[in-house]
């Protein structure tokens, strides 16, 4: 049924434009206990420096005999605008209504900078900067218990990304890093979603900084890769880890990919393995 409903809510943004250049994709990832999270977007170019991406994401907490009774979703927009061919500006918004005692609207801007063709070795060079704001209102705790009051927090955030060639290799390095909370996180008190860099998968909880690194090897009909994370939550003073490996096949204008995502590898008391799925189709 989310399917479906991602399906239409896709097809209703997408058919004003059908005559515009796009890029359809959907990932989704299966673990243990029923999880299960998918996420969509269409990327609308209007061939005029816009550029339109309507998001939709879901999960599934775990089995339960009510679906709605442990999944959130959230929908999204991002755009952006082609200043010159080094520069391109960008700005998101997303909102999670509220669900399970949980609501969230996130947004921001930031500047895409294409510097040059080449530098030294590395081909293609991207730097990617980002800042924006999320806005949380919790009305029960992790445990599903109601609070005394609304529990409300304000993050301020800021990313960056660096992408390149090297030879054959395409590469990819991202930080993000939240750079103050209204007030402090309490304990017993999380965000129902949250994004891990190059994974599929939803957690969660306040995430306050993430780094990470994604390697690929693109040839004609397949394309291995790997991504290394590292992420800490806002009421812990440790790093967790989440790691993934896969393979993408590419038919005709279509990706297919099958991979493995494994969060806290080392620890068994707290690892969570998820098997993900995508389909990325351009016209």
């Amino acid at each position: 049924m989310r399917f479906l409903n991602l399906i239409a809510v896709l097809l209703i943004l997408v058919c004003p434009c059908a005559l515009c250049y796009g890029q359809l994709s959907f990932s989704g990832v299966n673990g243990e206990k029923g999880y299960a999270a998918l996420r969509g977007e269409y990327k609308l170019d209007l061939d005029n420096g816009f550029v339109f991406t309507p998001t939709y994401g879901y999960y599934r907490r775990s089995d339960k005999e009510e679906d709605e009774a442990g999944s959130t979703s959230r929908y999204g927009l991002n755009a952006s605008y082609e200043l010159n061919d080094q520069t391109r500006v960008e700005a998101y918004g997303r909102w999670v209504p509220i669900t399970l005692g949980f609501q969230s609207v996130a947004y921001g801007a930031g500047v895409k900078w294409f510097p040059f063709y080449r530098y030294g070795i590395i081909k293609e060079p991207v730097l990617e900067v980002q800042a924006g704001q999320t806005r949380y209102d919790v009305y029960t705790d992790a445990e599903g218990n109601n609070l005394p009051s609304k529990f409300s927090l304000t993050e301020t955030s800021a990313r960056g990304k660096l992408a390149g060639r090297l030879a054959n290799w395409r590469l990819q390095g991202v930080y993000e890093k939240v750079i103050k909370y209204s007030s402090q996180p309490e304990a017993g008190i999380t965000a129902n979603w949250a994004d891990i860099p190059f994974m599929v998968a939803v957690i969660r909880g306040f995430i306050k900084e993430a780094y990470g690194a994604h390697v690929s090897y693109p040839t004609r009909w397949i394309t291995p890769y790997a991504s290394w994370v590292r992420y800490k939550y806002a009421d812990k003073h440790d790093f967790a880890v989440a790691v993934s490996a896969g393979l993408a096949v590419h038919f005709w204008e279509m990706d297919f990919t099958g991979g493995v995502e494994v969060f806290e590898p080392k620890r068994q008391e707290n690892r969570k393995t998820f098997f993900s799925m995508s389909v990325e189709a351009k016209f």
